[in-house]
């Protein structure tokens, strides 16, 4: 396949942009509308099941996803590598899915009703093994099939949502929905995959049980980062529920959703940019720091101007939405918005790690930043309520992401290239120009 250029990444990430918004629009409409129709107490035990199998994907991820598409780039049997990565997936999926049961059984003993929503919306688990596929469209900057897929099961999901909630259908019949939307993307993607790959015959699944010891060994430290990350990512809510009240912790909420729309912008550049950038590296590692400069500017500008017009737009949007009683959200988002910057920086070096070999600090730098966090929410939330929550959170995914850069040693290079990413207009610039001449010459 040919190297992707400017191009191309532009467009993966139009698409990939695209994507996310469509669904996010969809899925937030839809969630206000459940929310009033089922009532705080059933709602809560969506949200629960949900919340309950995020923590198990994650840990059923195994890391996977950096290691197998950084291998991708330059695989010569890509359908071996990702047959076995996709076994490995599934065998993982599977005793996470038994044990996910076991532990929902013994949390809700008693609890007929959530027991069986848990149960439903942990069916998940499996059917997001199908993932594993998407590494190959990633590998390739082709985001338009799996885009297609994801958006069109995400569709077809909350129209079985909507149809449920117009019959006055309950939780149990909603837990199903979220586990259709999961086992429709992943017949979705086996069939992007086996169009995309037809006429390919190196990317005809298969087994490698060679790879099967390094791909677990190289994604460990990611199995261990992105279980700590989702877990310091949403402690701070927990710990609100516990030390402030519950008008607190709603406008926290909502302006910890609102950030967490802006961190779509730098995770999707990061992913539609990543597998050229690492590839022209891997083929001439003379260039590095120009290659892995290149994705922390893209990532930290993207962010960047994501937080500038949202600084713009929040004030108007929140007091138009949600009404008075949330005005207070709008000065916590305007500083937890600010971790969207952190969160490109973080993104971005967990990717370059694994192209420089230096994956096995990752799980350091997260551990770094979940004690930190935990540390800094005992003593703010009591005094200072929702704005201690989003104090903490900023400053725990700065140090995290960026200045643990500088104070572990190997990682000092990457760290001098986050610093400069901070201003990266120039750079940018200077690439657009760059690339733009190259169009102009192509015959």
């Amino acid at each position: 396949m040919r190297e992707g250029g400017a191009k191309t990444i532009a467009i993966s990430s139009a698409v990939l942009l695209t994507e996310n918004l469509i669904r996010l629009i969809a899925v937030v409409l839809v969630s206000f509308w459940m929310a009033r129709q089922l009532g705080p107490g059933q709602f809560g035990i969506l949200n629960f099941a949900s919340a309950f199998m995020a923590i198990l994907l994650a840990v059923a991820a195994m890391g996977l996803d950096t290691p197998v598409i950084l291998r991708l780039t330059h695989a010569s049997r890509p359908g071996a590598l990702l047959g076995t990565a996709l076994l490995i997936r599934g065998i993982a999926s599977l005793v996470v899915f038994a044990l996910g049961l076991l532990i929902a059984l013994l949390l809700k003993q008693g609890d007929h009703l959530s027991l069986q929503a848990t149960w439903i919306v942990s069916l998940c688990i499996l059917a997001y093994t199908f993932n594993t596929l998407d590494f190959w469209f990633k590998a390739h900057t082709a985001s338009a099939a799996p885009a297609l897929a994801r958006t069109a099961a995400s569709l077809l999901g909350i129209g079985a949502k909507v149809a449920f909630l117009l019959m006055g259908l309950g939780v149990v019949a909603l837990a199903w929905t979220i586990t259709l939307e999961a086992v429709l993307a992943g017949i979705g993607l086996v069939l992007a995959y086996l169009w995309s790959t037809k006429n390919s015959p190196q990317d005809k699944l298969s087994l490698d049980p060679s790879e099967i010891r390094p791909l677990l060994k190289e994604s460990l430290p990611y199995l261990w980062s992105s279980v700590a990350v989702l877990l310091y990512m949403k402690v701070d809510v927990v710990m609100l529920g516990y030390l402030s009240s519950k008008q607190e912790t709603g406008i926290y909420s909502l302006a910890q959703k609102l950030s967490e729309v802006l961190y779509m912008v730098p995770v999707v550049l990061i992913d539609s940019a990543y597998p050229t950038l690492a590839r022209k590296f891997l083929a001439a590692q003379s260039d590095q720091a120009s290659h892995g400069q290149m994705l922390f500017d893209l990532a930290v500008g993207g962010s960047l101007v994501a937080v500038a017009l949202a600084m713009l737009l929040v004030g108007p949007a929140i007091t138009l939405v949600f009404g008075s009683e949330y005005t207070a959200s709008i000065d916590i988002f305007r500083l937890h918005a600010w971790s969207c910057v952190a969160i490109a920086l973080n993104t971005a070096r967990h990717r370059w790690l694994a192209t420089v070999g230096l994956q096995r600090h990752a799980p350091t730098v997260t551990l770094i930043g979940l004690v930190l966090n935990l540390a800094m929410n005992v003593v703010l939330i009591p005094a200072m309520g929702a704005m201690g929550a989003a104090i903490a959170t900023v400053v725990s995914y700065f140090v995290s992401g960026y200045f643990t850069s500088y104070l572990i040693p190997p990682l000092r290079e990457i760290g001098q290239m986050q610093t400069r990413s901070l201003w990266p207009w120039s750079r940018l610039f200077q690439a657009a120009l760059h690339w733009h001449s190259q169009s102009r010459s192509l015959p």
